[in-house]
């Protein structure tokens, strides 16, 4: 009889290991099917906006232990109105997501990038590492939401660009970082997004140094930036589309600034209006200069910006010296911004000069430390595109 109920249950969990593992390997082929079907959504997208994609063959791994797919010759090329438009070659992208995190998209890339302008000069980037990872919600992913990405980061180092004929180093960066979040349900008292990013340890070739006359040797020892937005997310730009021919990057690029404007100014108007208010973060450090900042914004009852910073920078007159000693043709404009500064100089925990500014921006004034600098025009926002009959008026 004990052997007989023994059988029975070593059959029973036979039954249940078995089923287990079909359970789980359709799990993994599942999350390796929308892993390939995320490649052409992306591809989609880019597409949609203009750019230039192609890759090589998409292949799934084969390990039931973690679901991978690898994209082969991945080729990139943004939109370009006029002059050569660059072209991105990445060998290799995987994208991995492990059973003990089935949230989070973990991608690694090739460490050698090839960047080619059309008609000109090639560049090798190569980095030491590189490496970034997608977090999505959960609901949104099983409702095959159009962006269920919550959060997500990036992170190289040892960058060094080279030209692709000489291998002759351009510029070299030792670490890029780049992280942010967001959270689609946030109200008037919710962080809605946040952004970090940070680069230490630029380089520019001694040769470009030489022979710009570049100050503080060509070199950037670190700059950051972090920013945090709260208020009701669904106001918010749901994208940005750059106007046709836009060169943002280019000398007349302030042209397009208009039509950004009336592009994203009805959307912020209404998170304003539903007490949109955010604050931010950035450092520079350059030669002897070690500035710092942080500040807030937000819009008074009028929808009208408010909001303030404090500034801190050591080594400032040093900088300004050496740009001075650099680009002479320069010195009326720095003896008059030395000038200007000279009010807010104190002594630094150095025994050096130290600038500490509180900078205010309210009932449309701006003050320094307590006085008043100028006055600020009301912002005018831009009326709201009209809504085609038959359509929904556009977010954003």
């Amino acid at each position: 009889m004990k052997g007989r109920k023994m059988r029975r249950l070593v059959r029973f969990l036979s039954l249940v290991v078995v089923l287990a593992a079909l359970g789980w390997l359709g799990l993994w082929w599942y999350a390796e099917s929308r892993l390939a079907l995320a490649v052409d959504q992306a591809a989609a997208r880019l597409h949609a906006a203009g750019w230039t994609v192609s890759h090589g063959a998409v292949t799934r791994g084969t390990s039931p232990f973690v679901a991978d797919v690898r994209v082969a010759d991945l080729r990139l090329t943004p939109p370009v109105a006029d002059g050569p438009a660059p072209t991105l070659e990445i060998p290799a992208v995987d994208l991995v997501v492990h059973p003990a995190a089935p949230l989070t998209l973990d991608l690694g890339f090739a460490t050698v990038w090839r960047m080619a302008l059309e008609g000109g000069p090639s560049f090798t980037l190569r980095f030491g590492s590189i490496a970034a990872d997608d977090r999505f919600d959960l609901a949104d992913l099983l409702h095959h939401a159009p962006d269920p990405l919550r959060a997500g980061a990036f992170h190289a180092t040892d960058l060094r660009v080279d030209s692709e004929n000489t291998n002759f180093t351009l510029v070299s960066i030792a670490a890029i970082d780049a992280s942010g979040t967001r959270n689609p349900d946030a109200g008037p008292d919710s962080m809605a997004a946040t952004l970090h990013e940070s680069l230490r340890g630029l380089a520019l070739s001694p040769l470009f140094v030489t022979l710009g006359n570049l100050p503080f040797g060509g070199k950037l020892t670190a700059l950051s930036v972090d920013l945090a937005l709260s208020g009701p997310a669904a106001a918010l730009p749901a994208r940005l589309t750059l106007p046709p021919g836009a060169r943002w990057l280019a000398p007349g690029a302030a042209a397009n600034l208009p039509a950004l404007w009336r592009q994203l100014g009805p959307a912020l108007h209404r998170w304003a209006q539903g007490g949109g208010h955010g604050t931010y973060d950035f450092g520079l450090t350059v030669g002897p200069l070690d500035a710092h900042g942080t500040g807030s914004f937000g819009f008074d009852a009028g929808a009208q910006p408010k909001g303030r910073l404090h500034l801190v920078a050591d080594g400032l007159g040093a900088a300004l010296g050496a740009l001075s000693t650099h680009y002479p043709s320069l010195t009326g404009d720095i003896s008059a911004l030395t000038t200007a500064a000279a009010p807010y100089f104190t002594r630094g925990p150095k025994g050096g000069q130290r600038l500490a500014v509180d900078f205010v921006l309210a009932h449309g004034a701006v003050s320094a430390n307590g006085t008043k600098l100028t006055t600020v025009p009301p912002l005018v926002w831009p009326a709201s595109p009209q809504a085609v009959p038959g359509k929904a008026a556009p977010k954003g």
